[in-house]
């Protein structure tokens, strides 16, 4: 069960009721990115099996990216509206309605019911789905574990075994959290985005993505928020200027922001009423605490042992087609390469949904190409542009997006992240609420900000940041430019239309002096 009673483990689907235990690949867990592969594998003719503990489409699908946004679009969408004259009249006083948000939120994850998303993807592929808890138990096997029965069942792959498993939340480790009752006064992600009330006072630890986008959605529908961190500023591995930005929307919201600061004790007095003593000395009485201070590989109780591997929670090794590195013992190796694969999460690579979707792609290309190789026979279909790369798989080649208020958007280096590589570089900075006349058409007096940084020498662009709104479209174009190398001389060549805010371009590279 998750928060508000949700079942997680719905029936159906059974080992029990399998016709088969061999197929040609099997997938331990399926949220995105392993739903990407059983699609890929299917159109291309091979037989597969997707195990899932929980619900079918995983965390990201009913926990995570997805309610997350479908709570932060309404504050994102209101306050925009208010910055422009005109609508900001019709809508005068008027905020957000808290019921209407959680409704939208529920009919966007089918108030939880995975049987939509099985009918969508898995059914019309053919995709074998079993409910339970998959486990590998040597090579090319796995067996699965129904929920709350003490039965095995044995799956066997001819070809692969792909985990997916994706992470789980770090434990909170502060003295007294244990005593605190999950889902009512104790959140992980999962309460906080399947909530349907608001808190008197939630208290959040941690000050990066999860944390800061939870204390703007709470903060902007009414509730009280405090927000706790060891850093020294919100979400510490973006730009500064961004950072400050994000920090001041915040605290105008109400947020009370406490950095440099750890909990020492949370002391329960009663139901929903918790005090937090800080290593200051000082004390914060809140009713619920949400532990949002990171995650960790999905590796707990995988089997992982019978094949000479660690788990709990270790990530696993992948090589450059995302294979797992296996050791040199009872003959791993098959001829043509690996059997076994790790995408997504549970790689520590980039843990972000859309990271997992690229390195699939390249687990699912590699499998069918050895396959295509070795078996000629089986007549596989392969995909156009069947490669293997791992030529993105490096913090610089990683986009991401904070929907906090304004959001931020980021790709390549920060200008820190870019020194501490060794790299001569330089960045360029552009205000574009003072700028860009895009901007200034598309709302009043917003705050907006953007940065690139620029490699000395080669005058690449190797990162790039935006902090505005709606800053999540402004990365594709500056990722397009890092991944392929692209120098400002050749970006002068790229023209934005007039009047949009994607005009920021020009005035970045006006500023680098071109």
């Amino acid at each position: 069960m998750a928060s508000r009673g949700i079942n997680v483990h719905p029936l159906g689907y059974h080992p029990a009721s399998l016709e088969t235990t061999t197929f040609d690949v099997i997938i331990i867990g399926a949220g995105p990115v392993a739903n990407f592969g059983e699609v890929r594998l299917s159109k291309a003719g091979l037989s597969v099996c997707s195990v899932q503990y929980e619900l079918y489409g995983g965390d990201c699908h009913y926990f995570a990216c997805v309610p997350s946004k479908a709570l932060l679009r309404p504050c994102e969408a209101l306050d925009a509206a208010k910055t422009v004259g005109g609508a900001r009249e019709a809508i005068g006083d008027k905020d957000l309605d808290a019921q209407a948000i959680f409704k939208r939120r529920d009919d966007i994850v089918a108030s939880w019911d995975d049987e939509p998303w099985i009918n969508t993807v898995a059914k019309p592929l053919g995709v074998t789905l079993v409910r339970g808890f998959g486990r590998i138990t040597g090579k090319k096997s796995v067996s699965v574990q129904p929920y709350q029965e003490s039965t095995l069942y044995h799956l066997t792959a001819n070809i692969a075994v792909i985990v997916a498993t994706g992470s789980t939340h770090n434990d909170l480790g502060i003295p007294g959290f244990d005593q605190l009752e999950p889902g009512k006064e104790m959140w992980i992600n999962r309460d906080a985005t399947a909530a349907n009330y608001v808190p008197e006072h939630l208290v959040i630890f941690g000050a990066g993505a999860v944390g800061t986008e939870m204390a703007t959605f709470y903060s902007r529908i009414g509730g009280k928020v405090t927000l706790i961190a060891s850093s020294s500023t919100v979400l510490p591995k973006i730009e500064p200027e961004a950072s400050k930005i994000v920090r001041k929307s915040l605290e105008t919201h109400g947020v009370d922001i406490k950095l440099s600061t750890r909990a020492t004790s949370i002391v329960k007095e009663s139901t929903n009423r918790l005090v937090v003593t800080l290593n200051n000395g000082e004390t914060i009485t809140g009713s619920v605490i949400l532990n949002a201070t990171g995650r960790k590989p999905r590796t707990f109780d995988l089997g992982l042992d019978t094949i000479g591997l660690p788990g709990e929670g270790a990530p696993l090794e992948v090589d450059a087609s995302m294979a797992v590195a296996l050791p040199e013992v009872d003959n791993m190796q098959t001829k043509t390469g690996n059997w076994l694969y790790a995408i997504g999460d549970v790689n520590a690579i980039g843990p972000t949904t859309h990271m997992g979707v690229y390195q699939c792609r390249i687990a699912c290309n590699s499998i069918l190409s050895n396959l295509k190789e070795s078996s000629p026979s089986k007549g596989i279909t392969l995909p156009r542009g069947s490669f293997i790369t791992k030529s993105a798989i490096t913090v610089g080649g990683i986009p991401q997006v904070i929907f906090t208020e304004p959001g931020v958007s980021t790709v390549g280096h920060t200008m820190a992240s870019a020194q501490a590589t060794g790299l001569k570089v330089r960045a360029v900075d552009c205000d574009m609420a003072a700028s860009v006349p895009g901007a200034w058409l598309y709302g009043d007096n917003q705050p907006g900000w953007a940065r690139w940084i620029i490699e000395e020498g080669t005058e690449k662009l190797v990162g790039a940041t935006y902090c505005c709104v709606e800053a999540s479209e402004f990365v594709n174009s500056a990722s397009v430019a890092i991944k392929m190398g692209l120098n400002l001389e050749q970006l002068v060549h790229v023209v934005p239309p007039f009047p949009t805010r994607g005009e920021v371009i020009r005035y970045l590279l006006d500023a680098a002096g071109y």
